[in-house]
């Protein structure tokens, strides 16, 4: 409260220094030839209240643009709030009861070894439908495309899991191409495989602040905040979702809840094999 009293103090002394400056100059101007007279008092009066008016006026704007700024952050915090509690609290325990339900489904009715080739087709074409969904949400969630364009600011990758060689490809990306490493060099395997994919799963983040750099991102690609995500499935590893943008502020903590969500999608549809 002192804080504000102060501010508030220092901001309406500067608005009366700026009023008598303003009528000052204004009834000096009228007086400069050095005439007198009724008249030119009357003048000078006008002056003097045109000058304050000016004032009065800029103050009462840069207030409105003050309280407009400040309805605008308190939306953004509000839709932030809302945006994680729904990410949080509806989508990711939505997903991973899909991913529950079709491992228990796959579990007790896997599918036999002889199937047909044109089922095991159609599952390969869905299975990548649902690839190119989860790739493309992840950018428009996240760091949505900005107009005049409409290029998109950030960039999904999913690197598939290789356990007999521990090598990780790229499966798939949006937008593509836009310049995703296609395989993985053995020091950022290693990195995803022992900070992602081990223990059990766990959300990588460079937020420029506790991490800075991935080996995710190449050099000169105008990147630098990453969200990567394990995908697994009951003990199977099978890959990295990762989504980068250009820069940390695109991305906030709720985002880390929605990769995960989208994961999670993503081992349910590679467990129907």
């Amino acid at each position: 409260m002192k804080q504000w009293l102060v501010e508030r103090g220092i901001h309406y002394l500067f608005l009366l220094f700026s009023a008598v400056l303003g009528v000052s100059v204004a009834v000096v101007s009228v007086w400069a030839d050095g005439s007198t007279g009724r008249t030119k008092q009357g003048w000078a009066l006008i002056a003097g209240l045109s000058a304050f008016g000016v004032v009065l006026i800029t103050h009462v704007e840069r207030r409105l643009v003050e309280k407009g700024k400040k309805r605008a952050e308190e939306r953004a915090i509000r839709a932030e709030a809302d945006m994680a509690q729904l990410y949080s609290m509806s989508l990711l325990p939505l997903s991973s009861a899909v991913k529950e339900l079709t491992g228990r489904y796959v579990t007790a009715a896997p599918l036999p070894a002889a199937t047909a080739p044109q089922t095991v087709t159609a599952l390969d074409q869905q299975r990548a439908d649902v690839l190119d969904r989860v790739l493309r949400g992840a950018v428009d969630l996240t760091a949505p495309p900005i107009g005049p364009t409409y290029t998109p600011r950030a960039r999904c990758s999913f690197y598939r899991y290789d356990a007999a060689t521990g090598n990780f490809t790229l499966e798939s990306s949006h937008p593509y191409p836009n310049g995703p490493r296609t395989v993985i060099d053995p020091v950022g395997a290693a990195h995803m495989k022992t900070e992602i994919l081990g223990g059990g799963g766990k959300t990588f983040r460079i937020d420029g602040t506790s991490v800075t750099h991935s080996y995710l991102i190449p050099p000169g690609t105008g990147y630098k905040a990453v969200i990567a995500v394990p995908v697994i499935h009951g003990t199977e590893k099978i890959g990295v979702l990762a989504v980068d943008a250009p820069a940390f502020s695109d991305f906030i903590d709720a985002h880390e809840s929605l990769m995960e969500s989208l994961a999670n999608v993503l081992a349910a549809s590679y467990a129907l094999r």
